[in-house]
């Protein structure tokens, strides 16, 4: 990298390829040799010596439901015939006993008990073993950087709990700390290093403000040491932390609404670096009533966030950055939606990319729907349930988010999503099985205190014109998580990651990183 404008700190990044052509694929669902063969294939290149592509298959494929052979299915009926009551109320793909495969967490919301199976790596999934929490996950994230995935889970009614993890491959422990927060006052979450310690917070939204309770890089919260007022009611606060505006300082959107404003509020708080946040709702665009921002991301791919937002409960709209924290609505951006939702405020929305082909496709739910919204190009994007086979539906219950993520490390996004939420809640597991293409994960890892590298930043360049292919922030709030993931079309043959570090004094200030889920390590100037 010998651009001048480009950062100079060096970044180690571990690049997976993989080429997976339609004949490759298994047999069934859970032939052991032939997702061996799969696990065979990835090839480990240095960044830079280039991504050669591969033919796509000329079928068409989509996604198939693979709940039964899964072991989910058998799973699920033989919990509801020892809790038939059962409320399930939330539905997590995550690594829970760190042996780098996603496990799967069913929650409850009081009646009945949590549900874990553990993944062996195949997208094959058994009962799991040992102790774990049983209420609900709000967020998973290593807070005390053992190296092992941490959860909050629901205390008392809407309140935080944080359970350290002492689990080990096939064996779950989890451990529950005095680290509590009360009734409705960690519904909403997020984890940022929001006052530039270096250390990563814990930010919660309540029924009237936003508060932030800062860490001490070992896995400890001291509460509420700031606030920022935003309404009040009896509606929790959603609280997504992203810097708008492209000048290094974590802003602030906020939204509220569920039984009291069915139609939604929204926020927009800009930071002036010294956590001094200003409403700039009106200034920046949005209308501040009747919009529910539901999620951020680089939807039309020019290197800053835009918002993904519902109107009035009708209408699914994308909100453009002009780079400046500066947001238009682009006419006409999403088509074949043919209804919005019940309220506004339930669910959430991710940018990510399901059928690899390098274009930003979305991911959002909500009272109580589930719509996959492939990305065409320039930041408009067509509904894709029908065609790729996934059922419109989600619980959205209060305390259920997004549940997707690569279970038989095929390289593809798979999908768990509901099929009925009526009486006993079911859902199904959907293994992506569109049509093989190329694939880049990467994972950074931040300075001790923010290990977890929240804020930080992915830049994805091709490597002979460094022409931007992918941009996204390491956002972590809400009910799950959602890993970065970036699809490479079969055009572009070579790419370069690009991360950053700033360091002032012992802080670690994430600029501009690169994100995703395989492995980097910032060298520290």
């Amino acid at each position: 990298m010998s651009n001048s404008s480009w950062p100079s700190e060096s970044l180690r990044t571990e690049c997976k390829y993989m080429e997976v052509r339609a004949e490759a694929s298994p047999g069934s669902d859970c032939n052991r040799s032939a997702y061996c063969l799969k696990r065979l294939l990835p090839l480990v290149f240095v960044l830079g010596f280039g991504i050669q592509g591969t033919a796509w298959p000329a079928e068409q494929r989509s996604f198939t439901d693979i709940t039964e052979t899964s072991g989910i299915a058998r799973l699920l009926n033989d919990h509801y015939a020892t809790y038939p009551t059962w409320w399930l109320s939330g539905l997590h793909l995550v690594d829970l006993d760190g042996d780098d495969d996603l496990d799967l967490f069913l929650s409850t919301h009081g009646k009945g008990k949590t549900l874990a199976a553990l993944n062996d790596g195949f997208g094959c999934f058994t009962l799991a073993a040992g102790t774990y929490p049983t209420s609900e996950i709000h967020l998973c994230y290593d807070g005390d950087e053992d190296g092992k995935v941490d959860l909050t889970m629901t205390y008392q009614d809407g309140g935080g709990q944080w359970w350290r993890n002492r689990s080990r491959p096939g064996e779950l422990l989890f451990e529950p700390t005095g680290i509590t927060r009360g009734t409705n006052t960690a519904r909403r979450q997020a984890m940022i290093d929001i006052n530039r310690d270096g250390k990563v917070d814990w930010l919660r939204g309540t029924d009237a403000d936003i508060q932030f309770d800062f860490g001490d890089g070992n896995g400890f919260f001291s509460e509420s040491r700031r606030r920022l007022a935003v309404t009040r009611g009896r509606d929790e606060v959603l609280c997504l932390p992203h810097d708008i505006d492209g000048d290094g300082d974590i802003d602030l959107l906020a939204e509220w609404g569920h039984y009291s404003a069915p139609d939604g509020n929204c926020r927009i708080y800009r930071n002036d670096g010294t956590m001094t946040f200003t409403d700039v709702t009106a200034e920046a665009g949005l209308p501040g009533a009747g919009t529910a921002i539901k999620g951020v991301g680089d939807v039309d791919q020019d290197g800053d966030p835009d918002l993904i937002c519902l109107e009035h409960r009708q209408r699914f709209e994308i909100y453009l950055n002009d780079g400046t924290g500066r947001f238009v609505k682009k006419d006409g951006a999403i088509s074949g939606v043919e209804k919005g939702a019940s309220s506004a405020s339930w669910g959430i929305a991710v940018t990510t990319d399901f059928d690899n082909d390098g274009v930003a496709d979305v991911l959002v739910n909500g009272k109580y729907f589930l719509k996959i919204l492939r990305g065409t190009g320039g930041g408009s994007l067509a509904y894709a349930n029908s065609a790729w086979g996934i059922a419109d539906v989600s619980a959205a219950s209060i305390d259920d988010g997004l549940c997707f993520g690569d279970i038989d490390a095929d390289g593809d996004l798979d999908i768990v999503g509901y099929t009925s939420i009526s009486g006993q809640r079911r859902f199904a597991v959907y293994r992506n099985d569109l049509p093989a293409r190329n694939w880049l994960r990467i994972r950074p890892i931040g300075s001790r205190g923010n290990r977890g590298a929240a804020g930080a930043k992915i830049r994805i360049y091709t490597h002979d014109e460094r022409r931007l292919l992918w941009y996204e922030q390491v956002t972590i709030y809400d009910s799950q998580a959602a890993t970065s993931y970036y699809g490479l079309p079969v055009t572009e043959r070579h790419c370069w990651a690009i991360g950053r570090w700033s360091m002032s004094a012992s802080s670690f200030i994430p600029h501009t990183a690169s994100s995703g889920n395989a492995a980097s390590t910032p060298t520290e100037p």
